[in-house]
């Protein structure tokens, strides 16, 4: 598996720098990383997307798990994220629970 990310930890925000895709190639292996970080009462994860471009079910699995497992329902902030990506988060229904910056 090919790991395409960075996680950095900032006392209480977890912010994960993707690579172009998050899929199942690289996507089990985030999963088990961030597993390490569970309910350690993060406040926010962000999604550093801006060079995503593919986004595939495994990848809303690690989103979703961040949601659930790192806090008490954290902040979401999607960084520069890509037209097709948010297009995946609409269909999937989470596009309401993200918030959208770009910088």
């Amino acid at each position: 598996m090919i790991k395409d990310y960075e996680i950095i930890r900032d006392g209480p925000v977890l912010t994960i720098v993707l690579g172009e895709e998050l899929a199942t190639g690289n996507a089990p292996a985030l999963m088990e990383e961030v597993a390490g970080y569970k309910e350690q009462g993060f406040e926010k994860v962000v999604f550093d997307a801006t060079r995503l471009r593919h986004l595939s079910s495994s990848g809303v699995r690690v989103i979703i798990f961040c949601k659930q497992r790192l806090g008490k329902s954290p902040e979401l902030v999607f960084v520069n994220c890509d037209n097709g990506v948010l297009d995946v988060l609409d269909i999937v229904g989470l596009r309401p629970f993200i918030t959208f910056v770009e910088r």
